[in-house]
């Protein structure tokens, strides 16, 4: 591990640019947003250009106040009892005593569990500010700011981070031109390390129309809006997810447009460059805000957005870029109107009947939002099929899947339609899956049940299906330890329970390397044999632990990777595991471990053999 100074000077090479793929707000919002009064909150007029610089206090990590360089609650201004982040000075935060009060828009199910604290940042002027913190080795952060007077609201935050994203876990906050005022800086730890943390406060420069919220405005179904972005940074201010925020790296360049409608419409959003890169575009509520965008972002140049059933009020659409040596592209961007898209029958209960067995499409375009399911982050649409539990004996699998392999799919199980979920929603939490299995044994048999599929995607089909499979009671397995003693999986396949705390069979699967930290996984071993063609769904899921599982073939134990399959996985539903995989003939091996040889406990493996 690199010393703080120098990992601090490596991170100035990178810092414009790296770990902000999660949430970045912009400091300004548009009077045309009705979210309510998230202003930040004005300290004054701008000072003078030649106005004296803020006064160098000490570190405050001597202040009886504030112990741990940080409160456990959030501050009043003024005073705060620790000293203000804009004076630059590097400290040790601490989280000793504090627990976990805050909620931050970019915190996933892993970085939303330790302790958290909140610091000081007044801004006397229009600034460039930049937050760097540093995390211990293995542990991992979330920053979140936010003015003052709305600490810990996700809603009013200027910016987020969550370090499981960024490069070495180091976060970096960027916060472009921010308006003076007092803000509030939101750190959370998972496992509560101390981490380092140093400020950057440096007055804003001149920034073109267009560069910054709230963008150059588009008046729908009128004349093109232009914007040259070849005096622009190289570093993008929000980014989009197919985009920046989604590649990361140096060198991008985003600005935005802005449009208003006054009644529902589907609306398409078209923008070209004369340059040669592709574009990328993304809508939101809020003028450059990760947390309110519409799930959906399109890339090409043009990049073209249509979004169905979009309600009245003002919009905004980000546009990004990666030129090859310098920006270089003059944005034209279109903004055409339509009749809504009458919601489909899927859009509302009952749904679509869908019999056992076969595969029920539903055009994503003309789906409408639905109820958030708990397990799916920005969720855009949502649809409802039925089905009458069997009669027979058996378990029930339903699957549901979206034809766009970059957005992810969840459901719930409802009866009645519209009612509480019947069991706890499948879905990746704060991963990603775009293909989610559960496994049902305790339906009542001639009873309706009603699938609420959801999805992320911004078009394309989500598909969903039911099967019925032999009824599978939890097997307890233990001392599969090794390939000697190797569990064998019936040819039905079945549920199968035990612990990987005494495991030390290292397998080497493609997705266990040092670059997933995920190298060295120990983990149980299970062997099963084809006697034809099947399909074969997996599912492990770690009581506690981050679990790894991974599907091998060969007649040796512990048996090599799969050619042309992905079958093996790391967090497909949060720190569980999933393989769908549809195998030939033969002898299999299941290695069913944790991400790493410190991961390991209870285990819960589900196996079901289907047919291809």
């Amino acid at each position: 591990m690199k010393s703080l100074p120098l990992r601090l000077a490596a991170l100035a090479l990178f810092a414009a640019g790296c770990g902000d793929t999660v949430s970045t707000v912009p400091p300004a919002l548009d009077a045309g947003n009705d979210l309510g009064p998230v202003d930040v909150p004005v300290a004054g007029p701008d000072a003078p250009a030649d106005a004296a610089p803020d006064a160098v206090l000490p570190p405050d990590d001597v202040d009886r106040a504030c112990p741990n360089n940080g409160t456990e609650g959030c501050l009043n201004y003024p005073p705060g009892p620790c000293a203000d982040l804009a004076t630059g000075v590097g400290r040790t935060v601490r989280f000793t005593g504090f627990g976990h009060d805050h909620t931050v828009s970019c915190a996933g199910r892993m970085t939303s569990m330790g302790p958290d604290t909140v610091l000081p940042l007044t801004v006397r002027r229009t600034s460039d500010v930049n937050i760097t913190v540093v995390p211990a080795t293995g542990d991992t952060v979330v920053v979140a700011l936010a003015p003052a007077a709305r600490c810990g609201d996700p809603r009013a935050e200027v910016a987020c981070i969550n370090g499981t994203y960024a490069i070495g876990g180091i976060v970096v906050v960027r916060a472009p031109s921010l308006p003076p005022g007092d803000y509030s800086v939101i750190i959370g730890s998972v496992n509560g390390s101390p981490v380092q943390l140093s400020t950057s406060v440096t007055p804003s420069l001149p920034r073109a129309v267009g560069d910054l919220c709230p963008g150059v405005r588009v008046t729908p179904d009128g004349a093109p809006a232009t914007l040259d972005t070849r005096a622009f940074f190289t570093t993008a201010d929000y980014g989009t997810t197919c985009g920046y925020n989604g590649q990361g790296g140096f060198g991008w360049v985003d600005g935005v447009f802005t449009f208003t409608t006054t009644a529902p419409r589907d609306v398409t959003v078209n923008v070209a460059g004369d340059g040669e890169s592709d574009l990328s575009v993304e809508l939101s509520s809020v003028c450059g805000s990760r947390a309110y965008i519409i799930p959906g972002c399109d890339s090409g140049n043009p990049a073209r957005r249509t979004v169905r059933n979009l309600p009245a009020g003002t919009w905004y659409a980000t546009v990004d870029y990666r030129p090859m040596r310098r920006p270089d592209q003059v944005l034209t961007a279109t903004v055409t109107t339509a009749a809504p898209t009458p919601p489909g029958p899927a859009s509302r209960c009952p749904g679509v009947a869908f019999p056992q067995g076969t595969d029920v499409a539903l055009d994503v375009d003309v789906l409408a939002p639905g109820p958030e399911l708990a397990c799916l982050s920005n969720q855009r649409v949502s649809g409802y099929l039925s089905f009458v539990a069997p009669s027979e004996p058996g378990d029930v699998l339903v699957n549901v899947a979206t034809s766009d392999p970059r957005s992810n799919a969840a459901f719930g199980l409802r009866a009645p339609c519209g009612g509480e979920l019947a069991s706890a929603c499948v879905g990746p939490l704060d991963r990603a899956a775009s293909s989610v299995w559960a496994r049902y044994t305790d339906l009542t048999p001639g009873q309706t049940y009603f699938v609420q599929a959801a999805t992320t995607a911004a078009g394309g089909q989500l598909t969903a299906r039911w099967l019925r499979v032999p009824a599978a009671t939890p097997t307890t397995v233990t001392g599969n330890v090794t390939c000697d003693a190797a569990a064998t999986i019936p040819p039905t396949g079945g549920i199968f329970t035990g612990s990987t705390d005494n495991a030390t069979a290292v397998a080497s699967p493609f997705c266990a390397t040092a670059m997933t930290g995920c190298a060295g996984s120990r983990g149980v071993l299970y062997r099963l044999e084809l006697t034809e063609r099947r399909r074969v769904v997996a599912r492990l899921d770690g009581m506690g632990f981050d679990a790894l599982l991974a599907v091998l073939q060969g007649d040796v134990c512990p048996g090599r990777n799969i050619r042309d399959q992905v079958a093996c996985n790391d967090d497909w539903n949060s720190t569980d595991s999933q393989v769908d995989v549809t195998l030939a003939a033969g002898r299999y091996w299941i290695h069913a471990g944790g991400c790493g040889p410190m991961q390991s406990g209870a285990y819960q493996l589900d196996v079901a053999v289907l047919a291809p």
